[in-house]
């Protein structure tokens, strides 16, 4: 489960801010985020799927989530979401060319956001529970539901992303922003009963996975709701994605294990004509 926040044009020199949260089961072998193989794309992988949940190439982001349906089974020989992010990145085509080339009866239930820079710039939200549609200018949220689900740390995590863009100049001092938006992506309060969305996974639950940074450490987690085996679960890594009006395009992400930081946040830098990191 996972939670994305994205400004779009909210800003006047970053079209796309986004903050993401991905929540995992402890166990599930992953890497960090790192250039990958011909330096375009700088993204975390999931070792099992082969893909990636967030990532960047030159004036490009994507992002996935899954959809929280428990009891409806899953496609046989479902491709892995993470395949959906990694081939954008890797590509050139337009967020909504891409979006309507998917085989998306092939996959469990998703959400994927996509962002190209450009004259038209565009950010889409493609599924197979709804139809591509584009995002206007605004701040946005999505999680494990259907992109217009209210669900409480949507709500919240909208309100706190506007109050950190609200009055803030043209130059956004990265490390304050950096620093206040991993503090956005680490707040642990739950939900209140009365607003827990109903997925199908039992109130105690729901009231588990409500907050934006999730930590389950018994080991009871059901295996049943992401297809694994039981165990800890939480969130995993939180990422922060800048891209400006020249094309630079940059990751910040900050790993957590077992609930705890992983080390230093690393970053990296794309510029529009070059490929690198920092």
């Amino acid at each position: 489960m996972c939670l994305l926040l994205f400004a779009y044009h909210c800003h006047p020199n970053y079209p796309l801010l986004m903050l993401a949260n991905r929540d995992e089961f402890y166990q599930r072998p992953t890497e960090a985020a790192a250039p990958w193989p011909g330096g375009q794309m700088v993204a975390g992988r999931d070792l099992e799927g082969g893909g990636t949940w967030a990532g960047i190439a030159p004036g490009r982001v994507a992002a996935v989530t899954n959809i929280r349906e428990p009891h409806i089974p899953g496609p046989p020989d479902a491709l892995s979401r993470g395949d959906i992010p990694r081939g954008f990145l890797q590509g050139d085509s337009a967020p909504l060319d891409y979006a309507n080339s998917l085989q998306s009866d092939r996959y469990r239930g998703f959400n994927t956001v996509l962002f190209r820079l450009g004259a038209d710039d565009e950010l889409v939200c493609a599924g197979n529970r709804h139809q591509p549609f584009r995002f206007a200018p605004g701040v946005h949220g999505i999680s494990n539901g259907a992109p217009d689900a209210p669900w409480p740390k949507v709500e919240r995590g909208r309100a706190a992303l506007a109050e950190l863009l609200n009055g803030r100049g043209p130059d956004l001092s990265h490390d304050s922003f950096v620093e206040r938006a991993m503090e956005l992506l680490r707040d642990e309060r739950p939900a209140p009963r009365g607003e827990l969305p109903h997925t199908g996974v039992g109130t105690d639950l729901e009231k588990a996975l409500s907050p934006i940074f999730v930590r389950i450490e018994r080991g009871d987690f059901p295996g049943s709701i992401a297809g694994e085996a039981p165990g800890p679960y939480g969130t995993r890594a939180s990422t922060i994605i800048a891209v400006t009006r020249d094309g630079t395009t940059q990751l910040w992400e900050q790993t957590y294990q077992d609930g705890k930081p992983a080390g230093q946040i690393r970053q990296f830098t794309l510029s529009a004509t070059q490929q690198g990191h920092l």
